[in-house]
């Protein structure tokens, strides 16, 4: 079913293109070859599978999002995935009109104010067609869709280096040459598998997300990286690996589980290392600060990227304390903690650039030794 007031529709019947214009002017400027076809690839899949209602209002919104299209650049594909899948990690995605507005102008005159009007119509409706996909799970889900973005991102990454997260190299050596594990890796994946050096033993990177699978595991075939593996794995189901493991990373996973669950996968992780092994955490409450923020303070919600808060877990308060109680009746013993309170001022998370929303939060690193 679709929202009435929604300028796309995702009914089979009824509904005029989303792509009629293939000109795609702004990806013959393009240096990758390959990353351009990825985007007109990734759009034709969206066209069998969405579109606009046959409305004039319809007609409107498929001549504005064509622009889009007629103007696009290869990082198009990136700010698509970003909006669809990890809004959660990057939440402070937009279009960048210095590029669309170049390819525009160099073809045609366009006054300031009209172009103004159009780069808003624009933007507006590229966010709503990730929205539309976001809501839709066949869309979302869609295998080829998956792959087209998956493979998209990883090739642009191993084009650029640009990496949307840099995780730095732990200590992986100190292992006795036990496997390691990440947990739910997200995007810090991609600079993980570049990184992870050959002398090192095998890393296991795991995620529950198709996209982050399929991007991660795309990236490391382009890298001819032997001793990663990269596992489609949902650590919230309750059901773990039966390998055992020198070091366990979970870095800022566990605020999504609640304490029943966190405490179910801490008495995995204190089973499943060997005898000094240690499981790594970093972690903060920022999450739960923001959605208690948005509940008491209703101009900062309306502040907040559309979509956001629908991206979070709620916890309880005491998070950071009781992670470590957890940690302990795990049988685990810490043999590292810190503590700091932070005050985080960015515009990361406001749908408008530059008003920044200040957020006070608790961030830990523990490190927990089995014995």
């Amino acid at each position: 079913m679709n929202d009435s007031n929604s300028s796309f529709i995702t009914q089979s019947t009824g509904r005029l293109p989303l792509v009629v214009d293939r000109d795609y002017l702004g990806l013959k400027k393009s240096n990758s070859p390959e990353l351009a076809r990825r985007v007109r690839d990734v759009f034709e899949r969206l066209n069998a599978l969405a579109g606009f209602p046959d409305s004039e209002r319809g007609r409107e919104s498929q001549r504005i999002f064509n622009s889009v299209l007629r103007y696009a650049y290869p990082e198009t594909l990136i700010d698509l995935a970003d909006m669809i899948y990890v809004q959660h990690e990057r939440p402070m995605v937009f279009l960048h009109f210095d590029h669309i507005n170049a390819n525009l102008i160099g073809e045609r005159h366009i006054d300031p104010a009209s172009l103004e009007e159009l780069n808003r119509q624009m933007e507006s409706l590229f966010r709503e067609l990730a929205q539309t996909v976001r809501r839709a799970s066949h869309i979302c889900g869609d295998a080829e869709v998956v792959r087209l973005l998956g493979e998209g991102y990883a090739r642009y990454i191993y084009e650029t280096g640009n990496f949307p997260w840099e995780e730095p190299l732990h200590d992986a050596i100190e292992t006795g040459g036990q496997p390691v594990l990440d947990i739910a890796t997200g995007l810090a994946g991609f600079s993980l598998i570049h990184g992870w050096p050959e002398s090192f033993p095998k890393l296991v990177l795991t995620d529950r997300m198709p996209f982050i699978v399929e991007g991660l595991s795309f990236y490391k075939e382009l890298l001819g990286k032997r001793n990663v593996e990269v596992v489609n794995y949902d650590f919230s189901g309750g059901k773990f690996p039966e390998m055992r493991f020198g070091r366990v990373w979970a870095n800022k996973f566990l605020h999504h589980l609640r304490r029943i669950n966190r405490a179910q996968f801490l008495r995995w992780a204190a089973g499943r290392l060997v005898p000094g092994g240690k499981l790594g955490i970093v972690d903060t409450d920022l999450e739960y600060r923001i959605l208690q923020t948005a509940a008491g303070d209703p101009a900062f919600k309306e502040k907040l990227i559309p979509g956001y808060l629908d991206t979070l877990v709620e916890i309880e308060r005491d998070f950071c304390k009781n992670l470590v109680e957890d940690i302990v009746q795990s049988g685990l013993q810490v043999t590292g903690f810190d503590y700091n309170e932070y005050l985080d001022e960015t515009d990361a998370y406001s749908q408008f650039p530059g008003d920044v929303l200040p957020i006070r939060f608790i961030g830990v690193e523990i490190t927990a030794e089995k014995k």
